[in-house]
């Protein structure tokens, strides 16, 4: 498992010849109750019995984080990537990992990203499967295209039905 805290990290962004960070987050880790990691936890995820197999107690614990995120701090995230994006109709390319992904993809399942940017989204190690929100209806919108990547020693990478909306 690559990344050890994946709810630490950044989201950079190309615009022209500008590269920036526009946005740094760190959550806390949540602690949890014991009965929050048991399997009956995680039967809406529709893993495989090889899936569940892999499911080692970190990522259980990864996995309640995102599934117990206040749907405020979330908000707040997506608003403050939002608001950094340029106002013009400049190609845009974002890049981000792991929860920087999630928050990418909860902006566009918003539908946050304004319509006068074309923009392009490399998403490493994007849990897509716990995104709570329907992500095709604004997906085929055409100033949007998503690029997905995964690691083969990322968290995400062994469970293959918490990113198969995106392959």
């Amino acid at each position: 498992m690559a990344c050890s805290h994946p709810f630490k990290g950044q989201i950079k962004l190309v615009s022209g010849s500008q590269r920036k960070t526009v946005l740094n987050f760190d959550l806390p880790v949540k602690e949890a109750s014991f009965s929050d990691f048991l399997m009956c936890s995680h039967s809406k995820l529709k893993l495989t019995k090889e899936e569940k197999r892999e499911l080692s107690l970190d990522h259980r614990k990864i996995i309640q984080q995102y599934q117990s995120l206040d749907p405020k701090t979330l908000l707040e995230y997506v608003e403050e990537f939002v608001s950094a994006l340029p106002e013009t109709s400049k190609d845009v390319k974002v890049s981000s990992q792991d929860f920087g992904s999630y928050i990418c993809l909860s902006a566009i399942s918003m539908g946050k990203i304004p319509k006068t940017i074309n923009i392009s989204f490399d998403l490493t190690d994007a849990p897509t499967g716990l995104v709570p929100l329907k992500l095709s209806k604004k997906l085929g919108q055409k100033n949007i295209s998503v690029n997905f990547h995964y690691s083969e020693d990322s968290w995400v990478a062994p469970f293959k039905a918490l990113y198969k909306a995106a392959a």
